[in-house]
């Protein structure tokens, strides 16, 4: 029973820590994962020199569209929390995936310039950074 009820603390040690300022770190926690795969899958496009087009593709926009999805949540979260902090870095994680998927729009829509994939790459560092900074404010702060 000792493993057992030490795994169920650790659970409520945990969700307790996720679940400050209205689910902030939570919701940053899932984008920063979302991002990491995201990131993954594209060096793997990459790597292997695979074409921009099917289900590889596909998946890194789905992925894309869900990163967009948290980081509006995110942002929701922290203006209904009403900390002017977390507003300002989750509103600078919005604009920092917008970018992102404004350049990649560019570089997967068939302009293959080098420039395009390194402004979504830019935009993909700022936005795992304002992420992670939402994720370590809402935990510090809350």
């Amino acid at each position: 029973m000792g493993a057992i009820d030490l795994m169920y603390q650790k659970y409520l040690e945990m969700s307790k820590m996720m679940s400050k300022m209205n689910y902030i770190p939570a919701i940053a926690s899932g984008e920063i994962a979302i991002l990491l795969i995201l990131y993954a899958g594209g060096m793997m496009l990459a790597i292997y020199n695979l074409p921009l087009q099917g289900v590889p593709l596909i998946m890194h926009l789905y992925g894309a569209i869900l990163v967009a999805v948290l980081s509006v949540g995110l942002l929701a979260a922290a203006v209904s929390y009403k900390d002017k902090g977390a507003i300002i870095i989750s509103f600078l994680n919005v604009l920092s995936v917008l970018f992102a998927a404004f350049m990649g729009s560019f570089y997967f829509g068939g302009f293959t310039d080098v420039s395009y994939l390194f402004e979504m790459g830019m935009g993909f560092v700022f936005a795992l950074i304002t992420a992670s900074g939402c994720l370590i404010y809402g935990i510090r702060r809350g």
